[in-house]
């Protein structure tokens, strides 16, 4: 049976014990183009991955988005909205709810590449899961570029994170960098864990 005093260090090191996952849309291939992207593609034990392509107003016009081949600037694949003029939206959920999702980074590349030139991205944020209004960073309006991908690194953490880019679909993402861990222990608590882990290690060290 684990010592009591082991709890604390126990729980403080399983609350950043970060699992990372990558959404490569290369891994499909090959594929045709406008094959949809299969519900659920990247999902983990710990997180839930879920596309749609929405509506400018937020609801969803298709349960899915779109895959493309090589194209996209000098990605080897890439997914983009259902139809011109809707939103692409890819969203991430942590599967426990006292775990978080962090975003890291993803790209996007302009259609058709690689060449010199730019697409215009009108909407381009990373938004809160269940409540799209709370927007975590908006980068709109963005000039996509064609001749190589634009890597994005948000780097926000909550319990589901949405992708949202449109309204061109000239404009596609690839390589979604997320990890997840629980939620991080507060300041007060982490120290009077560390304070206990050290009571149990010196009152050990005095019994030998």
């Amino acid at each position: 049976m684990l010592s009591k005093k082991l709890y604390p260090l126990i729980l403080i090191t399983a609350a950043f014990n970060a699992q990372a996952a990558t959404i490569n849309f290369d891994a499909l291939q090959p594929f045709n183009n406008y094959d949809p992207v299969p519900a659920g593609y990247g999902s983990t034990a710990d997180v839930a991955v879920s596309y749609s392509s929405l509506n400018l107003n937020g609801t969803t016009a298709y349960n899915d988005v779109l895959l493309w081949n090589a194209g996209y600037a000098t990605l080897n694949s890439a997914a983009f909205a259902h139809t011109s003029g809707l939103l692409l939206s890819i969203t991430l959920t942590a599967i426990n709810p006292n775990q978080g999702v962090t975003l890291e980074s993803f790209d996007v590349a302009a259609y058709p590449g690689p060449g010199n030139f730019t697409r215009n991205a009108s909407d381009l944020r990373v938004v809160d899961g269940t409540n799209p209004t709370n927007i975590f960073v908006d980068y709109a309006p963005y000039a996509v570029p064609g001749d190589a991908p634009h890597t994005f690194t948000p780097g926000v953490t909550a319990h589901s994170i949405r992708i949202i880019l449109g309204t061109d679909w000239d404009n596609g993402i690839n390589n979604i960098n997320f990890n997840v861990a629980a939620v991080p222990v507060p300041g007060a608590v982490w120290l009077f864990g560390s304070a206990l882990v050290g009571l149990g290690l010196n009152r050990k060290t005095r019994k030998v």
